[in-house]
Order: structure tokens, then sequence, then C-alpha cells
């Protein structure tokens, strides 16, 4: 029977680099995945894939508002859908093949696909053979949630899997949920000309999301033609003839929505039934596998991270998660991990990103907290863009260290790593200001933003 320093269950964005690390520290490490290759759903059917369909319809839409900047077309632009479905599988291989290449190069680490299941505390079972292990490290990251609709139309309606394989665009889509998932696609193929439909439960899009920045994406899908649905509770979901029904009440109101295409995005949980956790005495939920602040489980040498414990669900968060239990797992000393620090990005038009704390966050802490916001209508870099919707939003604790930065903006994701620097550092406004900005661009808005602060407490003062 084989026997290992660590097993790590899962190949994605947590479990690939922490296998790596280890390996390279010298420890044996097998790393088992049911895929072929490395990368996990961030890589096959998620951030990858959907970047590179975005990225496509971006510049789709660039095409197409030409004329805003006095430039003529001699004709109308056109997409090739399957060429861009190509491309992204020649990427998702690039990257997949990438990785199993660093895994075979390292004499210390071993890739085996296969179901992994714990027989006991120190025993996994992976196609039928028995593996020995020291430490183990649980990163099987998340999958869909298909809440229990009513109507045979459940099952065959697509999930963020399938959309990234089919070979033309549909006619027509309805989104069921309003979450980072529906919103950036719907987004993406309304710009392509398919027909979107949103059905959201809640009172507006994007519910975890800087209620100001949601709005305004909100309006902005609103009035590019996506149809969106607020305060609609799902009854069913029927399919006949190849056109789906929805079948929904709002409002006291029954309605129905019919389209060839239904995409349910109504959350992710965490993907852990097929482990045997029960057997072994390592506790989990509905949220995921029950962790503490090193990243360790209920039982002593078994550690999770990733989508499949109840944390910042992204594939940076992942990674950075990875870190931390390698080292726990194998330093004299412990980390724990940081979540204040987090950041991410919502690749809506315009685009989400946040650092750290938000102001709801915070006051949910019991923080006393102040909020400054720089204004982009004023900014020269988004006239000269012709686009002005968006700001830069400061969320200051009682020192005037920056907490929390929010952004909205059609290039927030290029702004997105000076803000988690401001934040992890915990920089001032003095800090801040400080840095000299070039000009013209959206970046120098931090530094006006710390002005604007800055100015504003000398004249209190005065």
């Amino acid at each position: 029977m084989k026997e290992f320093d660590l097993v790590v269950i899962g190949a994605g964005p947590a479990g690939t680099p922490a296998a790596m690390a280890a390996a390279m520290f010298g420890k044996k490490v097998l790393l088992v995945d049911k895929r072929e290759r490395p990368g996990g759903e961030c890589l096959f059917e998620g951030c990858i894939p959907s970047k590179v369909l975005e990225n496509a319809a971006n510049r789709y839409k660039m095409l197409k508002d030409a004329s805003k900047f006095h430039v003529a077309l001699k004709s109308e632009p056109q997409i090739h859908w399957e060429e861009v479905l190509r491309d992204k599988e020649a990427i998702v291989k690039r990257r997949g093949d990438a990785a199993f290449m660093q895994i075979e190069k390292n004499p210390n680490l071993e890739y085996l696909q296969g179901v992994a299941t714990f027989e006991d505390e120190h025993t996994i079972k992976v196609n039928d053979e028995l593996i020995r292990f020291k430490k183990a490290l649980i990163a099987t990251g998340g999958k869909v949630n298909l809440p229990p609709f009513k109507g045979d139309g459940v099952q065959k309606a697509w999930t963020n899997r399938d959309v990234f394989f089919e070979e033309k665009l549909p006619s027509e889509i309805i989104f069921v949920g309003a979450g980072a998932i529906s919103c950036e696609l719907a987004g993406m193929f309304n710009e392509l000309g398919v027909k979107t439909h949103i059905l959201e439960r809640g009172e507006r899009i994007l519910k975890r999301v800087d209620k100001d920045a949601a709005l305004a994406v909100q309006k902005r899908m609103v009035d590019s033609g996506v149809d969106i649905e607020l305060n609609a509770n799902i009854e069913s979901i029927d399919y006949e003839d190849e056109i789906f029904s929805v079948k929904f009440s709002q409002d006291g109101k029954e309605k129905v929505l019919n389209a060839p295409k239904v995409l349910l995005a109504t959350g992710r949980v965490a993907n852990v039934d097929e482990l045997g956790l029960d057997k072994i005495g390592v506790e989990f939920d509905r949220h995921g596998v029950k962790v503490d602040e090193t990243l360790k489980t209920t039982v002593d040498h078994i550690f999770a991270c990733g989508d499949c414990i109840n944390a910042p669900k992204f594939a940076h968060t992942a990674t950075y998660e990875a870190g931390i239990v390698v080292h726990n797992m194998f330093a004299p000393t412990s980390h724990k991990v940081d979540f204040s620090k987090n950041s991410w990005v919502l690749f809506t038009s315009p685009e989400i990103a946040s650092v750290g704390l938000s102001e709801d966050e915070a006051k949910d802490m019991g923080l006393e907290v102040k909020v400054a916001k720089y204004d982009y209508k004023i900014d020269a870099k988004a006239q000269i863009d012709k686009e002005e919707i968006g700001f830069i939003k400061f969320v200051l604790d009682k020192k005037s260290k920056i907490i929390g930065i929010q952004i909205l903006s059609e290039d927030a994701a290029s702004l997105a790593g000076e803000a988690a620097l401001i934040v992890a550092k915990k920089m001032s406004v003095m800090d801040v200001m400080s840095a000299i900005h070039p000009h013209p661009t959206l970046a120098e808005g931090f530094g006006k933003l710390a002005q604007q602060l800055f100015f504003a407490s000398m004249m209190r003062k005065s």
C-alpha cells in the first residue's frame, strides 16, 4: 500500500498550489482529482471560460460603440461564436497542460485521476486502491445548488457548466437568480444580441454587493435591454417542444416566461457528498467543512480550504488559503486566515471591485466607520472614455485607516490591485495622498479622494 506525507483531494486553485508547495518542501504528496488535468471548476467551467467569452463580447461592444468616438465602420460587426469557443478550449487546455507539466517535473508529487473517499482517518480509496497518508487536505470546491423547483424542466436547464459548451448562440435565455454568475453572463449575452431575462426573488440584483454599485449595474442592464423581474418567486419550470416555461408569482400575480434556454444560477454548496466525512469524524454542514482559523478540521491532521469551507468563494482566496494550510501543516508555528483584506472583481458593465470591508460589513461588525466617495463624473479620463458612471469609495475606521474600498468603473479590475495594496497595508489617507498618480488615469481617483478627505479634515480643524 502506498503511503504519502500529504494527500490532497481536489486539484483546483486551492489543492494544486498546496500540493506543489508541500512537494517543493520535500514532502511526498499525492494530488487526487476526478479530472484528467488539474485546474478545477475555475479553469474548466468557471472564471477562465467566462472571461474568454466576456472578453469577446466586450470587444464586440466596442465596435458597436465606435460611432460614439466618431469612428465609422464599413459594415456591422459580427461575432463568430464557434471561433470564440475554440479559443476558450485552447486556453483551457494550455493552462491545464502547463499545470500538469509542473506536477510531472516534481519527483515528490504524484497526480491521480479518480474519486477519493475516506476509509478511515489515515486511509483513502481511489479507483479501488487503498492509500495511506499522514496528513490530508480537502479541497474539493463547490457545486451547483439546485433548489427543489417543481416541473420537469429543472434537470434540463443549464448551469454554469453547460453554458460554455453551447455551439450556437441561443435566441433567448431566462436566468434564475441575480448573483454574480447571472449578472456577468446575462450582460454578455445581451451585448451579443440574445434576448435576456433575469428572475430574482429579492428587491435588487447582487444583494451581497455594495448597494450603490449594484443599483448602477442594474440600471445599466435595464437600459441596455435586459428584462429584470424582481420579487419573483419561482413556482415551476417545465419543458415541452424545446421550450421552457417558467411560472413565477410577482406582487400577488401569476406570470409565465417562455424561452428556449434557462440557466439556473441559484447559489452553490460544498462538494463533499462523496468523501465519506461522517466515517472519520470531520464535521460539515450545508455551508461546508467546518474549520478553525488555521483551516484545521475537527480531525487534527486533516485540513480543508477553498470553496468547500464557509469562507469567501474566489479562486484567488482559495490560493491564499492554500499557502496558510501548507504552513500550518508542516511549520512549527501557525498562521490564521484573515479575510478582512480579501478582494474580488465582478465583470459586469460597469465592473465592480471590492477590497476589504464594505460599509455594511463594517457596521455589522460593530465598527465605527466613515465613508467617502470620488465620483467619476468629474474625472478627466472617465469623460474622455465617455464612461462617467462610477466611483471609488473608501471605508475608513476611526483612526482614518482605510479598511475597505469599493470601485465601480468600466476598468475596475485594473484598479483593484492598488486598492488591494492600500487595504492590506492598512494605509491612511496621508499614505495614499503621498503617492503621485499619473494624469489622466482612472487611478488618480485614489489620490483625489485622499486629498478630498485631507482638506475636509483641515477645514474641520480650522
